[in-house]
């Protein structure tokens, strides 16, 4: 059962989490279930450092948007005239209504409500019917802006303005996946799941290879991974085969491998974690993400992302051959869905109990690690 939340961060909780990795034990089962502590998750890892939030190819233009959100907190992701991509809170700062949805092009920010506009920078320009308010100044009501920063066309939120840097934050991420161009890739499709589980149930998922010889059995097949050396918010490992990780394991290798490619991209596929809740793959031909979106203690919505070489997508055959990669996605991300929310239903037992960990759930422990860490020390 859970503790009383004023407890939740008792140290004697995470003793058995803070071991070494074949030591250790999984989070108490009320960590995946419990409200207050999902709040205090939101409080102390969400709003404290660099959230993924979505590629730059996404905007290419003046005016383009993205409506997304950081756990359930709405922001607004758009290109302003100057070619340069912002982030703002979205909400009018008129009474508060969300002033976008979805993704698109705008000639200005206007509140669905009451029609307040604002430009690109988030200034108020204009305020219709506001002329007879008492002491009213438009400079006084901007929008609330994001800091925002980038990474090889990945896009990074912070609520913190005294946070790390992105690049101090990532620390040694672009040592281990920086020849695969990420600024040369372009997104080709994004599909959104809403998935029955707990945030962290589905990155640990991801960052163990434990279950894929039974839940991947048909798809995948085993894959053998190697652990990273990784420090910072991130954990990884490599699954060292010559041919693309982005198809079913009976398919050939469909595109030619990325031309950049050194040192260690060449020995394999990246599989990383990225904290609190992304994970990128690169492999020899194309990349993919999860985006892993709490919306509750006990549900995501999920979005899948993928993209490939500028010259790879410019090919004649391509639209035809890149449906077996979204087949191999889809088919696999369906069975981590399915197995996680079978996961999740087992942890919100009274009776559920952390377990011991296996060697192939190395990062199992370093996601759990990572949050302890983090949250007793905020």
């Amino acid at each position: 059962m859970s503790p009383a939340a004023a407890d939740m961060l008792d140290p004697a909780h995470f003793a058995n989490v803070l071991k070494p990795p074949l030591e250790a034990e999984s989070l108490p089962a009320w960590c995946y279930t419990d409200p207050d502590f999902h709040r205090l998750e939101i409080e102390r890892l969400f709003m404290k450092v660099w959230n993924f939030v979505g590629r730059d190819d996404l905007m290419p233009n003046p005016g383009d948007y993205l409506a997304t959100d950081v756990a359930s907190i709405p922001i607004i992701l758009i290109r302003d005239k100057d070619g340069t991509a912002r982030a703002f809170a979205n909400s009018c700062r008129h009474r508060g209504t969300q002033l976008l949805t979805g993704e698109g092009n705008c000639k200005a920010i206007v509140c669905p409500y009451h029609g307040w506009a604002f430009d690109f920078d988030g200034a108020l320009v204009s305020v219709p019917g506001m002329d007879e308010t008492v002491g009213f100044d438009k400079d006084d009501h901007a929008l609330i802006p994001l800091r925002l920063e980038s990474w090889a066309g990945f896009l990074f939120v912070n609520f913190d303005a005294k946070a790390e840097s992105l690049a101090d934050y990532l620390g040694t991420l672009s040592d281990h996946i920086g020849s695969y161009n990420f600024p040369d890739m372009v997104t080709t499709r994004r599909k959104v799941w809403d998935v029955a589980c707990n945030w962290k149930v589905y990155l640990e998922n991801q960052r163990e290879s434990y279950h894929v010889p039974i839940v991947h059995r048909e798809s995948l097949g085993d894959q053998v991974a190697t652990p990273l050396d990784q420090e910072g918010a991130w954990s990884g490992s490599l699954i060292p085969v010559e041919q693309t990780a982005g198809v079913m394991k009976d398919e050939t290798t469909p595109f030619p491998p990325i031309k950049s490619l050194a040192g260690e991209a060449l020995e394999g596929s990246h599989f990383l974690g990225l904290y609190p809740s992304t994970y990128f793959v690169a492999t020899t031909d194309c990349f993919w993400w999860m985006e892993i979106k709490p919306r509750g203690p006990a549900r995501i919505e999920l979005v899948v992302g993928s993209g490939f070489p500028r010259e790879t997508v410019a090919r004649d055959d391509f639209e035809s051959v890149v449906e077996r990669y979204y087949r191999r996605w889809d088919t696999s991300h369906k069975e981590d869905n399915d197995i996680c929310e079978l996961q999740q239903a087992g942890l919100t037992s009274p009776l559920a109990l952390p377990g011991r960990l296996a060697r192939r759930e190395r990062g199992v422990n370093a996601v759990d690690r990572w949050i302890v860490e983090r949250m007793l020390a905020a």
